[in-house]
């Protein structure tokens, strides 16, 4: 079965009270809809070294990686777009991204 990793880069908007709201809808929603794709392996949020590791600045304050297995990403792709439809407010879209991957490592 084919292996892929999603890596959402993002972060909140600036606004007081934001970065609370955001994390809170990121672990009590958008994490437990993610997860209820039976594609979906494991989903797991990482805050940033933002300026504590020189040379490797980020724009974004936290990435999701998502573990993705699947022999129809053609399909995954669809129930994806459609199920993620909705954002909180306070999830800053005009700085986010996102990298689909696909795993190259010979499995064992």
């Amino acid at each position: 079965m084919a292996r892929y990793m999603l890596l959402a880069m993002n972060g909140p908007t600036a606004g007081e009270g934001d970065e609370d709201a955001y994390n809170k809808w990121y672990d009590e929603v958008h994490l437990p809809d993610f997860r209820e794709l039976e594609e979906v392996v494991s989903a797991r949020r990482f805050r940033t070294l933002r300026g504590r590791v020189p040379g490797m600045e980020s724009p974004w304050p936290y990435v999701t990686a998502y573990e993705i297995e699947t022999d129809d990403f053609e399909g995954f792709s669809k129930k994806l777009a459609e199920k993620m439809q909705s954002f909180a407010p306070t999830l800053d879209r005009s700085c986010s991204g996102n990298l689909m991957t696909l795993e190259i490592t010979p499995l064992d």
